[in-house]
């Protein structure tokens, strides 16, 4: 059975900046969770998560978005809205792309290799062309 370590104990210890950047490392690898690191040595998650931001080496985004005011938020609510909105649209858009290609190839594969649009002379002469 593990010893549970008294609070006395555990504010005494100290671990070196050596062993924290192997923990960090092995965090980073996938290894391990920063749970994991802070079970295993009976150390708080806020103290493995300092080491993680103080020695990692990998590109975090920064996900925290400071709102100042309740417009802030409402200006925010409404980009991510529209956001999602474009995104929709962008992915509707490709959908469209792909299925117009493909009936073009189904035109080309019953008409022939060399079928084009034919350009409608009436309409450039109208358009002044």
């Amino acid at each position: 059975m593990k010893h549970k370590m008294s609070k006395q104990e555990r504010m005494h210890r100290r671990f070196t900046e050596a062993f924290r950047k192997e923990q960090v490392e092995l965090i980073e690898k996938g290894e391990a969770t920063q749970a994991d690191i802070a079970r295993r040595y009976d150390v708080s998650y806020q103290n493995v998560h300092r080491w993680v931001k103080k020695y990692g080496k990998l590109d975090r985004e920064n996900k925290t978005t400071y709102v100042g005011s309740s417009k802030d938020f409402d200006r925010l609510r409404l980009i991510e809205k529209e956001y999602k909105s474009l995104q929709r649209l962008f992915g509707e858009q490709q959908i469209e792309l792909i299925r117009a290609r493909k009936l073009l190839d189904i035109a080309k594969e019953q008409l022939g290799s060399d079928f084009e649009k034919k350009p409608n002379p009436t309409l450039n002469h109208v358009a002044g062309k």
